[in-house]
């Protein structure tokens, strides 16, 4: 596998993911890792206690990073470093003094890896293979939110000529539309929403986590679709194109989330029935 650079913007799910991937591990520094040919560097870095030599920002060449190694096919895991033959010549499992490491890539839908999410710690950690899991599907969700999003045929993507497409749509100004749908956060509700059970283990809640995450994901890529797709007919501002939708849904006692949806297929399907406010301007 070979890591390409991609950014890491800040974004409320990525918070989240970190938060649960600290629970989940209980290690000392979870971090986003960043992998170009030549460099490794802590992107993003959730901590318990101040580590000296970890923190965003901090790079290194790749080939001294644990990462470098993961990626390279050593286990994901291992609670003695210094003894275990695919780490322990690893330069910087000596510089930082590591113990304990993990790690998953985080894979675009071509399979080519944009970054890692790992733990590391001074102590020994033991991951068992049910958090390993879990810490594999935070990965997911972390990858959703940096490379396209793809859903239901339809890629959210940088247009070549500026601005940003859904589909064969010219969509605008893709982020004040995610920042819009970020405020629907109340108003969506598609099927599936996991419901908690009165009693769950820390695995299982953690599990809960991701599906409430997964969820939230889904609900506001149809509805940064959406925005899109009137965008382009109705020759409006994402913001425009948001104020149009949420009153639309709020007048017919709809939620946002199932309108939107039915206006993303409209774009493959003119059969799909709309109100007439959200019509393109032919």
């Amino acid at each position: 596998m070979t890591a390409v650079t991609t950014p890491f913007p800040p974004h409320p799910a990525i918070d989240a993911v970190m938060s649960t991937a600290s629970s989940l591990l209980g290690m000392e520094v979870v971090f986003l890792g960043g992998l170009t040919a030549d460099t490794f560097t802590f992107e993003q870095v959730k901590a318990t206690t101040a580590w000296p030599g970890v923190g965003p920002g901090v790079t290194s060449d790749r080939t001294d990073s644990l990462c470098h190694r993961l990626l390279a096919g050593a286990p994901p895991r291992t609670s003695d470093a210094a003894n275990d033959p695919a780490y322990r010549d690893a330069p910087k499992r000596s510089e930082l003094g590591i113990t304990s490491y993990v790690g998953v890539p985080i894979c675009n839908p071509s399979g080519e890896v944009v970054a890692t999410l790992c733990g590391i710690d001074r102590g020994a950690v033991e991951v068992d293979d049910g958090t390993l899991e879990v810490l594999g599907r935070l990965a997911a969700v972390i990858a959703a939110h940096l490379v396209p999003l793809i859903t239901e045929g339809l890629v959210i993507r940088r247009a070549a000529e500026g601005g940003w497409a859904v589909g064969d749509y010219q969509a605008g100004d893709l982020t004040s539309a995610m920042v819009l749908a970020d405020l629907l956060a109340g108003d969506l509700s598609p099927g599936a929403r996991p419901v908690k059970a009165e009693v769950l283990d820390e695995i299982g809640q953690l599990r809960m986590s991701i599906q409430q995450l997964e969820h939230a994901l889904a609900a506001r890529v149809v509805v940064e679709q959406a925005i899109g797709v009137i965008t382009e007919r109705q020759h409006s501002s994402p913001r425009q194109a948001f104020e149009r939708l949420r009153k639309v849904a709020r007048s017919r006692g709809r939620k946002v989330h199932d309108l939107a949806r039915e206006i993303v297929l409209s774009a493959t399907d003119p059969a799909v029935p709309l109100p007439p406010e959200l019509a393109g301007r032919r």
